[in-house]
């Protein structure tokens, strides 16, 4: 895999929304080399819908990010409080993201 200059993980994930920081989570737990590319996020702040709740169960990092940020956390889940619970994930699990934009995948022979 290629950024700017070589660099050799694992297992790359395109994609740092809920799904990618998630599985970068597991990966890291399990000690796996994971590198994670995209701006985190941005996707659900820019393309959902404004006013979008979150029927999503209730989940114990929920509860972190509630008492740490010392606000509550309605259930539904408004949009723009799970985009700053994402990037509060993204920056305690995570931090090492790579903001590059991945416009295109190739097999190296």
């Amino acid at each position: 895999m290629k950024t700017k200059g070589t660099l050799s993980h694992q297992v790359a994930i395109i994609g740092a929304g809920p799904y990618g920081l998630a599985t970068a989570a597991c990966l890291c737990a399990a000690k796996t080399e994971t590198c994670v590319f995209g701006e985190p996020m941005e996707f659900w702040e820019n393309q959902m819908p404004e006013g979008m709740l979150l029927r999503s169960s209730w989940d114990l990092t929920l509860n972190n990010y509630s008492a740490s940020q010392r606000v509550p956390v309605p259930s539904p889940v408004p949009l723009d409080r799970f985009v700053d619970y994402g990037r509060w994930f993204q920056k305690r699990i995570v931090p090492d993201v790579d903001r590059l934009r991945v416009v295109r995948l190739e097999i190296a022979n």
